[in-house]
């Protein structure tokens, strides 16, 4: 197996936390469903402004900007489950503006489903299930249940995607394939694996008994994320193995999204 090391840092010293601190209004929760109801009347997603910035303002229509303006997208590298030379995801995480977690249980009871797989099968992406197995697998072998997972507790948590905001021209399940595809998009605009290795960062096959031959401080791995888009990552390592990579965003307009 294909493998980043760090030279000599313990996994505590291999996290590095580095949200932004944006205030915003507490989304607005009934239960454990979005009550999208309570806020101004939706305006449909061509007619939304373009130039919005998630986070900035108290006035904007939900569907336009999302709520939850402040996204974490996490990639995973562990060739067991994905390719050898690409990182794969493990999520893409509304936080509140002010960095907070949402409820683990999600925002919208009504809309959790369990059935991901058939409801991308019979999408009209016909490219979405081969992408998904080969760049969002499950390191428990079960993608249906990841995908679920994490269309449950974050998927319904994008208000942008409820169906109201798609006024007369929803079809039944859209905002998933969306969900879905928009993520597999925005790991291949910001592919770490290249990133890394445009700064020389390679993996290396490890032998038996002896310490792999290239090894990277932890640093190295943060400066290469700097240097490929500005940002300060956050990089965790399991021991001495890098483990995954994470990116804050905020979205412009409904769904552009931007470190």
């Amino acid at each position: 197996m294909h493998l980043f090391t760090t030279l000599s840092l313990a996994a505590v010293l291999c996290t590095v936390h580095g949200a932004p601190f944006v205030r915003s209004p507490t989304l607005v929760v009934q239960g454990n469903a979005l009550d999208i109801d309570m806020f101004p009347p939706h305006t449909a997603p061509g007619t939304c402004p373009i130039d919005t910035i998630s986070c900035q303002r108290t006035d904007i229509d939900p569907c336009c900007s999302p709520q939850n303006g402040l996204l974490v997208l996490a990639q995973q590298w562990d060739t067991r489950w994905g390719p050898s030379d690409q990182f794969t995801v493990h999520g893409l995480w509304p936080d509140t503006c002010q960095g907070k977690q949402l409820p683990g249980s999600g925002c919208d009871h009504t809309r959790a489903y369990s059935n991901i797989t058939d409801i991308l099968s019979s999408s009209n992406d016909p490219d979405i299930i081969r992408d998904m197995n080969s760049l969002w697998p499950s390191n428990k072998g079960d993608n249906n249940w990841f995908w679920s997972h994490e269309w449950v507790k974050h998927g319904t948590c994008v208000t942008t995607l409820h169906p109201k905001c798609y006024a007369d021209s929803y079809v039944p399940y859209q905002e998933v394939t969306e969900y879905f595809r928009s993520i597999l998009d925005l790991r291949a605009k910001y592919n770490v694996y290249a990133a890394l290795n445009a700064s020389g960062i390679v993996p290396t096959e490890p032998e038996t008994g002896r310490r792999p031959k290239n090894t990277y401080s932890l640093d190295q791995f943060k400066q290469a994320i700097r240097d490929a888009w500005g940002v300060e990552p956050n990089v965790k390592c399991r021991g001495r193995q890098l483990q995954e990579v994470w990116l804050w965003f905020q979205v412009r307009g409904r769904d552009t999204y931007y470190p």
